[in-house]
């Protein structure tokens, strides 16, 4: 069931009827009956899945806390196993055809080709896994109980706006509010529907009518370096507002549940160094890499001691930033694989980690020449922090919608190709009309207006939400018509094609 159909607004609005009809203490269970009409919508696949990782979650849970007074060796090697069922699943799912082709390729005449099987990936496959991950962790460290009813682990594995979009959340932050009863709140619903529509207006009158300037790009001809460079940033753009459009719309229908899903994406384009910009840009999974892989390995013993080792070698400041250094630059790889499993994958994961890791070590070496040269912290340094971060991510692009390392090194070498405007104006019709120009034009002012706004502090969503009937409506009335007219539809639109629901 896509979320941009007219059935899941169905949906939705029958889950809503039902949910606030129930007594408060027995909403979750109305929660838990939509999350597993919503899975058994989206095949047998997702179903099976995901009812495996509840059990092996359930069941570990319970197994993890009655370990508890056991060795520190029995409970690791309990956690492993879990851990090995759960993110092992995932990942032969993701990734075991696209290694046996390659395995078939390196091989080839020598040894007997192994199957290819073709497997389809489960709706939310990475999202339930790590959450499922992160509560068995948690139960290990003690910071939560493992719940006895499984039903419950499946309402926060599968919890239905979540497992289409996203976000990753812990049970600390979404388990609770899943099984304690909400009150109706006008203000949440009106406020909740908001954001959907501004989901929706993100989606389909931005992020689709971006795709031709993308495939622009993939032909065989070489083009222009200012088309090259324009591909690149309004792929970037079309990233975002698909991205956030996409978590708008299932943040607005929890919110409209009384549920707060965490905010998943930040204005990342605001950001003054790569490092702002990953913690604006998919918050959830940074901030679960961060916690249950980074910090656990910069505080192991290997971690404690290769600080010890560099501080013996290159001083103390190095030896206190390596691991930290090492251990992000192993993440962003691991967020790269994460994606697709492809070479362009570790391309774009190491470019960020290494750019990361190069930031911490070198960070001394800036300070001194910020002092000596007494560069400004504001005016034109702002301005040139942001255009420089902009660049940077602009770049990464280039191995995020190619298929081959080459095909993305070759897009990036015609930025600097010929830069002639000659057949500017063909082009650009070739791509799209004037007035499908025009349109995005408009709506990426729109777009920046409401990103200025939130950045500023305001809550946008909260003060339409609050505004006169007479001030409300015909805002809502206008993104409602927007959409409906200058959405992208017609021959070859996909309503399932929001880039993050393959993950």
């Amino acid at each position: 069931m896509s979320i941009l159909s007219f059935e899941f607004l169905i949906f939705v609005a029958a889950v809503l009827l039902l949910t606030y009809a129930l007594p408060i203490r027995a909403r979750w269970i109305s929660l838990t009956a939509a999350s597993c009409i919503f899975v058994v919508c989206s095949g047998w696949q997702s179903v099976a899945h995901l009812s495996a990782i509840v059990l092996v979650t359930w069941l570990g849970g319970m197994g993890l806390a009655a370990v508890r007074n056991k060795s520190l060796l029995q409970r690791r090697l309990l956690l492993a196993l879990l851990l090995v069922l759960d993110i092992g699943a995932m990942a032969f799912v993701k990734y075991a055809p696209a290694v046996a082709a390659w395995l078939n390729d390196l091989a080839a005449g020598k040894l007997p080709a192994l199957p290819v099987w073709e497997l389809a990936a489960p709706l939310g496959l990475s999202y339930f896994t790590f959450q499922t991950a992160g509560l068995l962790i948690d139960v290990y460290r003690g910071k939560a109980e493992p719940l006895r009813n499984p039903f419950k682990v499946w309402l926060f594995a599968g919890y239905f706006p979540q497992l289409a979009q996203g976000p990753i959340s812990t049970w600390k932050e979404l388990g609770n509010q899943l099984l304690t009863g909400h009150r109706l709140e006008p203000v949440q619903i009106v406020s909740g529907f908001q954001l959907m529509l501004w989901g929706y207006f993100k989606k389909l009158v931005i992020a689709d009518r971006l795709v031709p300037m993308t495939t622009a790009l993939l032909t065989d001809e070489p083009v222009p370096g200012w088309l090259a460079f324009g591909g690149l940033l309004f792929y970037a753009v079309r990233l975002y507002a698909d991205f956030s459009g996409g978590m708008d719309v299932v943040r607005g229908v929890s919110r409209m549940l009384g549920i707060e899903l965490p905010e998943n994406f930040r204005r990342p384009f605001f950001s003054q160094s790569i490092a702002e910009y990953w913690r604006r840009w998919h918050i959830t999974l940074g901030a679960w890499f961060r916690s249950y892989l980074m910090y656990p390995l910069i505080t192991s013993r290997f971690g404690i001691g290769l600080g010890r080792s560099a501080s013996r070698l290159l001083g103390k400041k190095a030896g206190r930033v390596l691991p930290t250094a090492l251990a992000t630059l192993l993440v962003f790889l691991l967020i790269g694989i994460w994606h697709t499993a492809n070479w362009n994958a570790l391309v774009y994961g190491g470019y960020f980690g290494i750019i990361m890791a190069l930031s911490m070590l070198l960070e001394p070496v800036w300070k001194t020449i910020n002092r000596t040269l007494n560069l400004p912290k504001g005016g034109w340094m702002r301005f040139f922090r942001l255009l420089r971060t902009w660049l940077l991510v602009m770049a990464a692009q280039a191995f995020a919608f190619t298929a081959s390392p080459r095909q993305g090194f070759s897009i990036l070498s015609q930025v600097f190709g010929g830069w002639s405007f000659s057949d500017f104006a063909q082009r650009m019709t070739a791509i799209m009309e004037t007035r499908e120009w025009i349109i995005l034009g408009t709506a990426l002012l729109v777009l920046l207006a409401v990103d200025l706004l939130c950045e500023r502090k305001v809550n946008v969503c909260e003060r339409i939400a609050k505004a006169p009937i007479w001030v409300r409506w015909p805002l809502l009335l206008a993104l409602i018509l927007s959409i409906c007219v200058f959405g992208v539809y017609g021959a070859g639109f996909d309503g399932a094609a929001f880039v993050y629901a393959q993950f």
